[in-house]
């Protein structure tokens, strides 16, 4: 039991970290509801960047596409990392 309650309480706080970074993105963008975030946890397996990476996905209205890959993970993203990229 201690086990499953460790799993979800691990899996609600990346949920959390994931809308977090989602929210920094579409401040920064000032696009609101007008364009689709998408944000994913991955691992980078460039031998020049191994490690944990978090992908950013965005998709306007009129379906241009913008990709970031930030090589943190989402719970390490800071205001500041959304700012250089975008």
């Amino acid at each position: 039991m201690v086990a499953v309650q460790t799993m979800l309480k691990h899996k609600a706080q990346g949920f959390w970290h994931t809308q977090r970074v989602k929210r920094l993105v579409r401040e920064r963008l000032g696009g609101g509801a007008q364009c689709l975030v998408s944000v994913r946890e991955t691992v980078c397996t460039d031998p020049g960047c191994e490690g944990p990476a978090t992908e950013i996905r965005i998709v306007t209205l009129g379906f241009r596409e913008i990709r970031a890959l930030i090589h943190k993970q989402a719970s390490d993203i800071r205001q500041n990392d959304i700012l250089t990229i975008f």
